[in-house]
């Protein structure tokens, strides 16, 4: 065993940027005692780091203060107001105590667990800091998760495999919703039809066969994959019935087992409560499954860098009727859901929550609309889909949507200009 961690630090080693922490961390500049103790622990990791084993459990108590610190100064205030630079130094932070983690712990299996849990910490809460790797760029911590998780997975036991989800159960629970499709469907249309009959004039549209080529179609909804690659990685849980809501709330969740609780097993829709992936950047935290999906040509006309967000959960779960101020084109992977949509012109027939936080989103239940306590929604046409395992919904800025899953359910989504 001692064997795995000498292997894993050597590959943390290989790709830590030592000799730039310094010159590019403007907040280590400004703290000379941060300074020099975070330049003692990274003179130490040098390729002689078995002789001055001796120092490491020190060493780890000085990082570990520091992280603390800094950890506590991210949590105060408000999030927008945080130095860039303070970020950063996390990041930096977040690196050195896995390798002194690594080097002082006596049970290799936890060891590696805690590294991979302070690289997703530290990927949420801090900053991008480019790592040393030869073949092309690349984010440190994303990084040190992936060799972490590599090397891992040899202790993992072998346990019995779980079922696949069957894509022919998930496309019963659409034959019987009656939603008829009231936007136009377009079978791989060119760029240049795309463009004149949707982007431009910003009209919904259900496009098909535009995903056969990903892998993740083949792949995401074999539950042991999915564990196999992504089930010790931390990610943030939404609970409760949907993010307007009182009963609303946001957890932190190994990804194993948010995907044995919610999507695996059945769950109790009457006690248990709804658990949501959602609108995370599952895909810059995870490379690997980043490989499994290509992002549409549509988008790459006007946006080179569009944001990828994941949304995997359970049947019945809801984001409510809202906005967004960019163009998304919603990807089914596997599962279906219910979509209802209506147009900006009638923004203020929707009733928009007042307060600045939630004034994207409306008080309107769209699937069953209270017309004595809304009256202005007689006036509202709304527009009906079923999105099925494949297909894709193009949704234009500002046009307002509410979407339910009828069946377990993974949809990527990528939000362009």
């Amino acid at each position: 065993m001692e064997e795995i961690i000498k292997k894993s630090v050597n590959e943390l080693l290989a790709i830590c940027p030592r000799k730039t922490f310094f010159d590019r961390c403007t907040w280590i500049q400004k703290e000379p005692l941060v300074s020099r103790v975070i330049q003692s622990t990274v003179d130490s990791l040098e390729p002689g780091w078995c002789a001055s084993a001796i120092n490491m459990p020190q060493n780890l108590i000085k990082i570990g203060l520091i992280y603390d610190t800094v950890y506590n100064q991210l949590h105060t205030g408000q999030w927008k107001e945080v130095e860039p630079e303070k970020r950063e130094l996390f990041t930096i932070l977040s690196f050195l105590r896995i390798v002194h983690i690594l080097l002082v712990s006596k049970d290799v299996l936890q060891s590696l667990k805690d590294g991979i849990y302070l690289a997703d910490l530290g990927l949420m809460l801090g900053s991008s800091v480019a790592s040393t790797t030869t073949n092309s760029p690349s984010d440190l911590l994303t990084e040190s998760a992936s060799i972490l998780s590599t090397n891992l997975s040899q202790f993992n036991a072998q346990e019995p495999p779980l079922k696949r989800i069957k894509i022919e159960e998930c496309e019963t629970a659409t034959k019987d919703s009656g939603i008829s499709c009231d936007v136009p469907v377009l079978e791989c249309p060119s760029l240049d039809y795309f463009g004149k009959n949707c982007y431009g004039p910003q009209q919904p549209a259900l496009l098909r066969k535009i995903m056969n080529d990903w892998p993740a179609m083949n792949r995401w909804h074999d539950l042991n994959y999915l564990l196999r690659v992504a089930g010790e990685r931390t990610v943030p849980v939404e609970t409760g019935s949907q993010y307007s809501n009182d009963d609303w709330s946001q957890k932190l969740m190994k990804f194993g087992e948010f995907l044995m609780q919610s999507v695996a097993t059945d769950r109790n829709q009457a006690n248990d409560p709804v658990s949501y992936l959602a609108q995370h950047d599952l895909f810059d935290q995870i490379p690997a499954l980043r490989r499994d999906i290509i992002v549409p040509d549509y988008i790459g006309c006007t946006d080179i860098a569009p944001r990828i967000r994941a949304w995997l959960g359970p049947k019945g779960t809801v984001s409510p009727l809202h906005t967004d101020p960019c163009h998304n084109l919603l990807c089914q992977v596997f599962g279906s859901k219910t979509i209802i949509l209506a147009r900006p012109e009638d923004t203020d027939k929707l009733y928009p929550h007042e307060h600045f936080i939630l004034n994207n989103t409306s008080r309107v239940d769209a699937r069953q609309p209270d017309y004595e306590r809304f009256p202005l929604l007689r006036e509202v046409r709304f527009y009906r889909v079923t999105l099925r395992r494949g297909e894709v919904l193009y949704i234009p800025p500002k046009w307002w949507h509410y979407v339910e899953s009828l069946s377990p359910s993974f949809s990527v989504s990528f939000w362009f200009e």
